[in-house]
């Protein structure tokens, strides 16, 4: 782990324990007490990270208006907390906010869209574009999919972000390898960074049964984790160690049966393995243009190892359905949860679905291809929810100053607060849970062409085959290739003309 991450870690470790230290006594505190615990952020006034500043700005009590979902798929996703309610994560996202306020002489205003209806993502796309083609300055800043930034770019309707110099991108509390995969001739208009804990509570990683690990008398991962040794070879040892028949007639899922799976999978974590393996659709050369880049000779040789370990022939993988708790068709967590299955495939959010879960578990990042990779690439949900501003917005230079300081304070108090919540779910309670996790958010990364849309019926074809044990996808890449290519290439034209 290079040396600043280490240190982070060890920071936020302290932090974690000593809010879990004094977790009970903060419990029964009177509304008193937790108000000024609340208007205390846990940081001095004098508390900053190199590169952050407070300007000496007073904006008189303007209000800092924010859109954003009321509730979005069990993540968090509040950029405010209108009071103290005694859980812990609300209370530091109200204390961080309230402090921000004193600080800038603004008023934080979070207007949430009722996420009530299937199509989520289009009504809220198509609110924003409303209101911004109105005219009207309704919004600073707008929480939208990135799912639907090509349309929304090339439609006008945002801002470049790094034309905004009160915007440190360069900082830790923001989402570097993000910013760096969505930053294109150097425009930017989709940003992730700490105060967004969405990015955090959607990243993809292994949860597995440390008991079963202990019965089969398996090492517990952390540590090939750590050594840069955890690869696809390793977890497929793991996988094929614990499949078990245990008399059933075959490997189909049955909720009476006793056969135990390596691992319990969404049907959507494919994609999340070679991408873990390096693999990536897209490039984008120094002069700033894409190439697909998808199907070289590595890519292949993942494909092959993943389509042994995902295979459910032999009880290596249970492709799972998307309902959580669904035992009569497999429900991934079901089966993880009663003991049928020693890996788990989702995201970090899950870990509160497992509350009850009489055994312990723990969490890995997906593995590496080999042990030569240089690093683990950690995915998120492909549709996420990133910090953007409106073409109708007329300052700008106020609206990045608080974000900034937003971001900066969420970095500072309330991502600590959001591990220690994580760390106290049953099973993730140790300093290797934390390893994980920080591991994890260091390594986060996208793929453009999965975030922005472009490759959503490829990597359907590709999951599917490789729940089937069939590597075969050659033909299906190159299918494919032109449309995604034709998609992304209508947006890079549209860049090459802002920039004339």
């Amino acid at each position: 782990m290079p040396r600043k991450h280490r240190i982070l870690s060890l920071v936020l470790l302290a932090l974690i324990l000593s809010q879990t230290a004094c977790g009970a006594a903060q419990q029964g505190t009177a509304d008193t007490d937790a108000q000024t615990s609340a208007d205390d952020t846990g940081t001095t006034d004098e508390t900053t990270t190199v590169g952050f500043e407070y300007p000496d700005v007073n904006y008189d009590g303007a209000e800092f208006r924010i859109l954003n979902f009321d509730q979005l798929w069990n993540m968090y996703i509040h950029l405010d907390s209108p009071e103290i309610d005694g859980e812990v994560l609300n209370d530091a996202v109200y204390a961080r906010n309230r402090k921000v306020e004193q600080k800038l002489g603004c008023k934080i205003v979070e207007k949430t869209f009722e996420n009530d209806t299937a199509n989520t993502i289009s009504r809220i796309t198509d609110h924003a574009k409303t209101s911004i083609m109105s005219g009207e300055d309704e919004y600073d800043v707008m929480m939208l999919p990135v799912s639907e930034a090509p349309d929304l770019i090339t439609g006008g309707y945002l801002q470049d972000l790094k034309s905004m110099p009160e915007f440190k991108f360069d900082g830790e509390w923001w989402d570097q390898e993000i910013i760096g995969a969505t930053t294109f001739d150097n425009r930017l208009y989709f940003a992730s960074g700490a105060a967004n804990l969405m990015a955090f509570d959607s990243m993809w990683c292994l949860f597995f049964n440390e008991n079963m690990a202990e019965n089969h008398q398996l090492d517990m991962p952390y540590d090939l984790v750590r050594e840069g040794k955890w690869t696809i070879d390793e977890a497929t040892k793991y996988a094929k160690a614990v499949a078990n028949l245990n008399g059933d007639e075959s490997w189909k899922w049955s909720k009476d049966g006793k056969c135990v799976y390596g691992i319990s999978s969404h049907q959507n974590s494919p994609e999340h393995f070679w991408f873990s393996a390096g693999e990536f659709t897209l490039d984008v050369d120094k002069k700033g243009e894409p190439k697909f880049i998808l199907g070289s000779d590595r890519f292949y040789g993942v494909m092959d190892k993943l389509a042994v370990l995902l295979d459910g022939k032999e009880g290596t993988t249970l492709k799972a359905n998307n309902t959580d708790f669904d035992a009569d068709n497999g429900g991934y967590v079901y089966v993880f949860t009663t003991g049928r299955s020693f890996f788990m495939t989702g995201e970090i959010k899950a870990a509160q679905l497992m509350r009850d879960m009489t055994d312990t578990f723990g969490i890995v990042p997906f593995p590496k291809y080999d042990e030569s990779q240089p690093q683990y690439y950690t995915s998120l949900v492909s549709q996420l929810f990133y910090m953007t501003i409106p073409s109708t917005n007329m300052n700008t230079s106020r609206t990045a100053t608080i974000y900034e300081a937003l971001t900066h304070e969420s970095y500072l108090s309330v991502i600590p607060t959001y591990y220690s919540n994580v760390v106290e779910q049953k099973g993730l309670r140790n300093e290797d849970s934390i390893d994980m996790l920080e591991i994890m958010r260091q390594t986060r990364a996208v793929d453009v062409a999965t975030i922005f849309n472009w490759s959503s019926n490829l990597r359907s074809t590709l999951n599917t085959k490789l729940f089937n044990g069939n590597s075969q996808v050659a033909s299906d890449i190159a299918a494919q290739q032109t449309k995604v290519e034709a998609s992304m290439q209508k947006f890079f034209d549209f860049l090459a003309e802002q920039n004339g």
